[in-house]
């Protein structure tokens, strides 16, 4: 941990709330209500798809592991956010607030690969059906969600040495509510050089994290739309599009929440009304996957009844 002795900043400081915030005992009421929603819809989800065994298959195998990471990834915010709010002088150390943009990082990216997987698991299901069984195997399954955590723990690591490799010093002030990978290099007092480095490195992992798994979702729903442009039914086309319809809505609600906080125009918005956004956004996908796989699932809902109705009896 070499580069957190290269820095002579003790502390970063939050400033998010510091300025604006009139009524913090509301703000953070309002939080912990939706952490605990988060918390709830999550919780429901998995308990749902492990009592119900018509959800035993690879698709809710891999929701199971969604609402998982959704648990983890707002516990990793909101309890910093809460402190933030409450404390008069809201900072973390250098080393935590590595630790949280490490799990931060890893978190999300872990989801985003697993909601490629889930492309290819409706890839297989529609274009190789007699094949599904076989492809999708539960060894292949726990493969794929390991290769997911792998390749996530090594792209946050390498992201999160990158930017804690230069020096920081003066006043380290974060204009959010967590340690954002974009908000910490602003504040690096290192040469030009070894910042545009970083940045490059820290752009390109993020690109690449962006942008080769929607290419492979966009090729896998290619080749599906295909095989279901050959369905001669309607009701083949119905039983094929609600095979995916969740899924095609959680990868619009991610990338749009993705696209809106990390590709916006840095000027599209005030400084304010920036963090209000960003604040949706981090939110909006542990809110709305429970919803998303509810609503538009009959299994789930059928699910849902008979772990209410279990609980009940």
């Amino acid at each position: 941990m070499e580069s957190f002795n290269q820095t002579s900043v003790t502390e970063f400081i939050f400033m998010a709330f510091t300025k604006s915030t009139r009524y913090p005992a509301l703000l953070t009421a309002i939080f912990l209500l939706i952490y605990g929603i988060i918390i709830c819809g999550n919780i429901l989800m998995i308990l749902v798809i492990k009592v119900d065994s018509r959800l035993h298959t690879p698709m809710y195998f891999f929701v199971f592991n969604i609402s998982y990471l959704d648990i983890c990834y707002t516990t990793t915010i909101v309890p910093q956010t809460v402190r933030n709010l409450l404390s008069s002088k809201p900072s973390i150390s250098p080393s935590n607030c590595a630790i949280q943009m490490f799990f931060v990082v890893m978190l999300g990216a872990v989801q985003i690969v697993i909601i490629t997987i889930m492309a290819y698991d409706r890839y297989v299901a529609i274009c190789n059906p007699l094949h599904y069984k076989t492809m999708m195997s539960w060894p292949t399954c726990i493969m794929f969600i390991c290769l997911a955590y792998i390749i996530s723990f090594m792209l946050s690591f390498v992201m999160v040495m990158s930017v804690f490799s230069l020096p920081y010093s003066g006043k380290a002030e974060i204009q959010h509510f967590y340690c954002d990978v974009g908000q910490i290099l602003v504040l690096s007092t290192a040469e030009e050089q070894r910042h545009f480095v970083v940045e490059l490195i820290t752009f390109c992992l993020g690109l690449g994290l962006f942008t080769i798994p929607f290419l492979l979702m966009v090729i896998s729903y290619m080749f599906i739309i295909s095989a279901v442009l050959k369905i001669r039914t309607n009701e083949g086309h119905h039983k094929a599009f609600s095979t995916c319809s969740s899924h095609i809505t959680v990868v619009v609600v991610e990338y749009c929440c993705l696209g809106f906080m990390y590709f916006r125009p840095k000027t599209a918005y005030g400084v304010d009304k920036d963090k209000v956004f960003v604040l949706i956004f981090t939110y909006a996908t542990p809110i709305l996957n429970p919803v998303i796989y509810t609503l538009r699932n009959k299994a789930v809902k059928q699910g849902f009844w008979k772990l209410t109705s279990t609980k009940l009896c």
